[in-house]
């Protein structure tokens, strides 16, 4: 029985840390160590820069409105994805490997640049306000 757990648990670390991006990997070492601030102009540099309204037509085309809602509010069938979205990297991550009902896009259905666009049009996306701030909540 305890073998069984020991090897449950070995296959587990090895499933995440095969999945972990290797920039994490890097940055656990002590010769990659960077302040903050660099990392985060690393990345910018590293990602793709989004157009908003390109990414509308493409979050439309795609059909992304029929469950996450026109404006990425969420609905019956997915959840709320805009304006706080998922970091890049990870949202790309997750379309093209989905652990729920969404259907599976790869980048032959949609590429890591059209992404870009649709994560940046849902970025853009304006933060409703507070439900104080909404008259007809309030009666």
């Amino acid at each position: 029985m305890k073998i069984w757990i020991f090897l449950s648990a070995a296959v587990l670390v090895a499933a995440i840390a095969a999945q972990a991006p290797s920039s994490t990997l890097a940055a656990a070492t002590p010769q990659a160590a960077a302040t903050p601030q660099a990392q985060a102009e690393e990345q910018a540099a590293e990602a793709p820069s989004g157009n908003p309204v390109t990414g509308k037509g493409l979050y439309d085309s795609h059909g992304c409105y029929a469950c996450h809602g026109f404006e990425g509010q969420g609905g019956v069938a997915g959840p709320r994805i805009a304006p706080r979205t998922l970091p890049l990297e990870a949202f790309v991550r997750f379309v093209r490997r989905p652990s729920n009902q969404m259907p599976l896009y790869t980048d032959r259905i949609v590429s890591d640049e059209d992404l870009g666009h649709i994560h940046a049009y849902l970025e853009s996306r304006p933060t409703p306000p507070p439900v104080e701030n909404i008259p007809l909540l309030q009666e």
